[in-house]
């Protein structure tokens, strides 16, 4: 699957099993499934996919600039609620901790590590340590990815470091499968943001 019809499905997903319950954890879960829906991709290896990693870089510093700002322009609560369920040095310690992680998965074939249940628990450890309030929704769009993924052709190592891996071959990366996938996840995702935003009358344009 492409990165956007990850991003899409992943988004869609952590939205609709995660249900968040108030607007700062929608932004939350939004940020966190930003990443978590594409973080898997970073080991790709052809000099085309390393377009792909460029982008999971992108996508993931757009979704920790744009909770920020929504943070500070909106004062969602999220630098409070960071602080009753976490700490500086948890944020500093975890942050090091994901990017060796992200780096060893990087080293790794495609589709090996990265996509792995063992990538998602360890990954998802960390983010506990980091806030915990994060990893469903992390969970939910890293599982995501690996589960499209298993569609395609390529073998899909989900209990790496075993050689074993699974594959379907029902579609191709780019084909009409990803691309009807994404406009779904799209689409669920503008409905599921309309509903919310009706539901608890929250206004963007004259504030919340």
């Amino acid at each position: 699957m492409t990165g956007k019809t990850h991003l899409a499905i992943g988004t869609a997903a952590a939205l609709l099993i995660g249900q968040p319950e108030n607007i700062r954890e929608v932004v939350l879960c939004i940020g966190t499934a930003s990443v978590g829906s594409v973080i898997s991709d970073i080991d790709v290896s052809t000099s085309e996919a390393r377009r792909d990693v460029n982008k999971v870089i992108g996508i993931t510093l757009l979704a920790v600039l744009a909770t920020a700002f929504m943070e500070y322009q909106w004062k969602l609560g999220i630098t409070a609620s960071f602080m009753r369920n976490s700490s500086l040095v948890r944020l500093m310690l975890g942050m090091a901790a994901f990017l060796g992680v992200c780096v060893f998965g990087k080293s790794r074939p495609h589709r090996s590590f990265m996509h792995s249940l063992p990538a998602v628990g360890i990954l998802s450890f960390i983010l506990y340590i980091i806030y915990p309030v994060l990893v469903p929704y992390f969970v939910i769009s890293m599982l995501s990815h690996i589960s499209a993924d298993i569609f395609n052709y390529k073998n899909v190592r989900l209990l790496y470091p075993l050689r074993w891996g699974i594959s379907l071959d029902l579609c191709r990366a780019d084909g009409w499968i990803s691309k009807v996938l994404c406009g779904v996840g799209s689409l669920l995702t503008f409905i599921y943001l309309g509903v919310f935003l009706w539901k608890t009358g929250i206004s963007f344009l004259g504030g919340i």
